[in-house]
């Protein structure tokens, strides 16, 4: 969950990226570190997995109080385990949940779906507290999506969660569903130093 660091006057926030296997989630964190400038990405193997990380300094500071760090995980490839999507999910205060529009996919968009819930379930994230975004990504290779056929198909309360549709040809919206997170992570901050 989000650290204040009072020495540094700052906060760090993670918010986690993930979904089924070849979403682009790798390419989400790509746009992320291009469009914020100063970022960079990290890779390393976990469970025969990538977890891909950027981190950045949110370009506005919370009102009247310190900066923003923002740290970004994604899961890439077959974990072997369970453990690797745990150890994305736990203590993030946002996530993101990418979906391949390709209808090709989304039986494995569905089951993704339930075993982050288990997982998340697993390592305590409180769903309260947590700000939960779709990605329905790649929508350049089903032209006909209707995004409330593929709520329901998941299993998803229309209105209940936000989603963006991106497509993987537009390399400048990747990262939208990830900022609408992190602007949403913010204001929950804001609203709880304003009541402290």
């Amino acid at each position: 969950m989000a650290k204040w660091a009072k020495d540094s006057g700052e906060v760090s926030i993670k918010i986690a990226v993930v979904g089924q296997t070849g979403s682009g989630k790798s390419s989400i964190l790509r746009d992320l570190a291009t469009s914020h400038g100063q970022a960079s990405v990290r890779m390393a193997t976990l469970s025969e997995a990538e977890v891909t990380r950027t981190e950045f300094i949110w370009p506005e500071p919370i009102t009247d109080g310190p900066f923003v760090h923002v740290r970004v995980f994604a899961l890439s490839g077959q974990p072997r385990h369970q453990a690797a999507e745990q150890l994305v999910l736990a203590g993030a205060d946002g996530m993101v949940f990418v979906v391949d529009c390709d209808p090709r996919y989304i039986a494995a968009s569905r089951d993704s779906l339930l075993a982050m819930m288990a997982n998340a379930s697993h390592v305590g994230v409180d769903w309260g507290k947590m700000v939960v975004v779709m990605q329905y990504n790649r929508a350049e290779r089903y032209p006909h999506l209707q995004p409330q056929e593929l709520d329901k198909w998941l299993g998803i309360e229309d209105g209940k969660v936000a989603r963006f549709i991106t497509s993987s040809t537009r390399k400048d919206d990747l990262g939208v569903a990830v900022n609408d997170v992190v602007k949403k992570v913010i204001a929950r901050l804001t609203e709880q130093a304003s009541m402290a």
